[in-house]
Formats: C-alpha cells, structure tokens, sequence
C-alpha cells in the first residue's frame, strides 16, 4: 500500500509547510516514496485547485516510469490525469493534473510561457545532482514567484541534500525531513585499491557476483557501470559464471527502448540480475534488491577545453552517490553493498559531485536565459555562480556566432597582443598547444592553429 510508505508520516508537515510559506524543502532517504506520492499528495489534499503539479526529473526515463507508476497507482491511463512530457515525447492531455518533466524542457516552456498559467506548484526533485537545467529553472521560479505569480508553491526534494546552503537560497522557507525505515545495509570495501586490479571492470563484478552468490546470498542483484558499452560485457561476464544459472539478466540504460527499461523493472518468477547505469541511483526503486555491486564510476558531463565542448568522461563517483547506490540494497529488507574500491580509496574521493554550473560550457543555459529576458548574467539569481571566465567566453562565443549582439561592457582580454585580422583570440583555455595561439574558428575549434607570428 502507498500509504505505508514513510513519506506519509510527514504529509500533515508537507501539507501545512506549503500552506504557510509556499517554499518547502523535502529530504527523504531513498525509498521513501516522495517521488511518487508527494505530487499525489499536493492534488488529493486540494493544493493545486485547478492547476497541474509538474515534478522535474534530471532524466528521461525516470520521467517516464515514474509517471506509469503513478498513474497505475492511481488506476488511470497513462496520458490522462497523469503524464509526462520529454524531449520529442509528449504523453500528457487537457485532463492532466500531475505531469512528470525533464528540467531542460521546463525551462524552454518557461521562455515560452513565462507567467506558466495552469501550473500550480513545481517539484525539483533529486536536487542533490544539482543539474544546470535544474538550477536555472528553480532561479527562474523563484523570481517568477515573487513577481507575478506568489501563488506558486515550490518543493525541493532529494534523500542528500546540502540543506544549509539551499535554505538560505529559498528563505522564506520550512524544512521537512524524513528519517525514512531502510533496512540495514553491510558495506564490503576491495581488499586493495582498484588501480593494483588491472582486470576489466567487469570480470571483478562476476568475481563479486559469484561470491555473492555462492556464499548464499538472497535476492536480487543491482550492478552498477559507467555506460552501455560497460553494462553489455558485464552481462557477458556474469553469463558465463555457474553461478548465473536460473537468474534474469538485464540492462537498463537511457539508450534502451521502453520496452526494454520497463523489462529491467519488472517483477520476475526468477532472481534477477539488473546491470544499469546511474539512472537507477534516484527515483526509480527496483523491488527485490538486495545485493549492490557498485564499479564506483559514472559517465559524467563535463567541458573539455582543448576540444571546446561538453563531453561525458568516465569518473569516480562522490561518497553521497556511493551512499545512494547502497541504499538501493536496503530497500525491503537488509541487504549488502559491494564496492570494488578500497576503504582508504573511498576517503579520498569528494563529498559531492561539483555542480554543472562549474564544469560545463555555459553558451547554451546563456542563450536560453537571454532569450527569457535575463539582460544581465552577473545579476542573475545564481545558487552557486559560474566563474567569470565561463560566462565571458559563452557570451563571446553566441556573439561570434550571430546569436547575441556585440558586448558593450569591456572585458580584459587573454593576451596583450593583438589579434591577427583573420583569426579571432582563443577562448578555450588551456591551450592545446601550452603557448598563445589563436584558433581558425573562435565557435567550436577542435584545434588550434600555430599564428603566423609571433606574439610579443
């Protein structure tokens, strides 16, 4: 019963926190339920009038699942009382109420329809990952909030969040928190530090997947890796151990069809083994879980200077993501967590990712603001602001591409020479080559090219 979930021992706290201030942050461990019971929350108790809830999710297939559930939940089609809404899919209709949505569509609805008529409260949840689209769209409803729409009530949820800094950002406003029922969770640290392994990835989670097993362990299986191409040889490893007789082996993935991703959720007659990426460290609970295998790596965006643009690079985990994935094996009943790093490993790494807003190429959040109205970056209502240099060079990067007008306001430039007639100064720091170069094309160079004099 959805009732018996721990969210519901704080809905009167949720319910009069909204009422009183209209801004309420929301930590619940994983679990909990605050995913899918809250929006159900804020409409059966008569919070949104007439209006939609609309719950933004960091990614699409959470959206997705999160709003077949609910809407099962609820014994409604998908599509009507409840939908959802992502890039180039639109589930949802006139008879929608609570709509699941990724934070970058959201935000493009907002420069289409500023005011968000027909919207009564917004939920940021998993906040904690603190997405760029997920930052400027909470800074965009805020301001939205305290100009021309103070009805609008705003939930921040996550089971790690950095409650001191957000409720300074949000203040006025309350602080719900539930301690949740999670079974408890054994943490197994590698015996030496991941770099001493030089085996694949891989073959040390079917080692650990056959220790598991033979030791007789119960339950389902939940293994942890960075990407697809990871996630298919892991399979294949597990396939080919003894151990993996009678078990349901499966991928989940953001790449993978619908149909694919609801199999990796489903509930079998068999043990299941689920190989996903971080889409399932949040939202999405899988039942049966009771064994974690965690790589400790993630694909994760980030601006790459030497090529100018975004990519995803394979990296070490925070100790909060490694503490969400364990929780994953401690949701119905005790569970263990195998981590294939050491304990001394695991001390070093950082406490919490870095937010996007530091280490991702800001061109196109900037376009997106300057298209809503936003005139000046520096006065926008940043939680944490970029670097300087990070907005100077996505501005400088739209003006040379036609997409913004010249900028007025005097920036010191990089070098003190100045810039041949043919080339414009290279914004991508550092340099590939490690000396003052300039590049052929100032939008998205790959490479630098050698001046044809030398700077003095």
């Amino acid at each position: 019963m959805a009732e018996s979930l721990p969210i519901y021992d704080i809905e009167e706290q949720i319910v009069a926190g909204l009422r009183e201030t209209r801004r309420l942050i929301v930590s619940a461990p994983t679990g909990s339920g605050k995913s899918t019971q809250v929006p159900q929350m804020l409409l059966d108790r008569g919070l949104l009038g007439a209006g939609q809830v609309v719950t933004l999710q960091p990614r699409r297939l959470a959206a997705r699942l999160l709003a077949a559930r609910v809407a099962w939940e609820r014994k409604t089609q998908l599509g009507r009382e409840v939908g959802y809404q992502i890039r180039f899919e639109n589930v949802t209709s006139a008879d929608t109420r609570i709509r699941f949505v990724t934070e970058g569509l959201l935000l493009r609805q907002m420069v289409q329809e500023p005011k968000l008529r027909g919207v009564a409260a917004l939920i940021f949840d998993e906040f904690h990952e603190r997405h760029l689209y997920g930052d400027i769209t909470l800074a965009r409803a805020l301001d939205l909030q305290k100009t021309e729409r103070p009805d609008l009530q705003i939930l921040v949820m996550s089971a790690t969040l950095e409650a001191a800094l957000l409720e300074e950002y949000l203040k006025p406003c309350r602080v719900v928190e539930s301690r949740g029922r999670m079974f408890p969770v054994e943490v197994e640290f590698a015996t030496k530090p991941a770099y001493l392994d030089k085996r694949p990835t891989w073959d040390q989670v079917a080692e650990a997947f056959s220790d598991f097993v033979s030791s007789g362990g119960k339950g389902d299986v939940l293994v942890f890796m960075p990407g697809s191409f990871e996630i298919s040889q892991t399979i294949e490893a597990i396939r080919r151990c003894p151990e993996a007789r009678g078990f349901v082996l499966l991928p989940l993935h953001g790449e993978l069809p619908p149909r694919d991703q609801d199999a990796a959720v489903a509930r079998y007659d068999q043990r299941k083994v689920v190989v996903a990426t971080n889409v399932a460290e949040t939202s999405l609970t899988i039942d049966g879980i009771r064994c974690v295998i965690d790589s400790g790596l993630a694909r994760i965006p980030r601006y790459d200077p030497y090529r100018g643009l975004n990519t995803l690079l394979i990296e070490k985990i925070s100790r909060a993501s490694a503490d969400q994935r364990a929780g994953r094996a401690g949701r119905t009943a005790p569970g263990l967590c195998r981590r294939l790093w050491s304990q001394e490993e695991h001390t070093h790494r950082p406490q919490q990712e870095l937010p996007e807003v530091k280490r991702l190429d800001l061109a196109e959040v900037v376009l997106t603001l300057k298209a809503a109205g936003v005139e000046d970056l520096r006065a926008f209502r940043w939680l944490e602001p970029p670097e300087e240099q990070a907005l100077a060079h996505a501005e400088e990067l739209l003006t040379d591409l036609g997409a913004l007008k010249p900028i007025h306001h005097h920036l010191k430039p990089a070098l003190n020479s100045p810039s041949p007639p043919s080339a414009g100064r290279c914004w991508r720091f550092p340099c590939t080559r490690g000396m003052p170069a300039y590049c052929s094309r100032r939008s998205s160079t790959v490479a630098c090219i050698k001046p044809a004099f030398s700077p003095p």
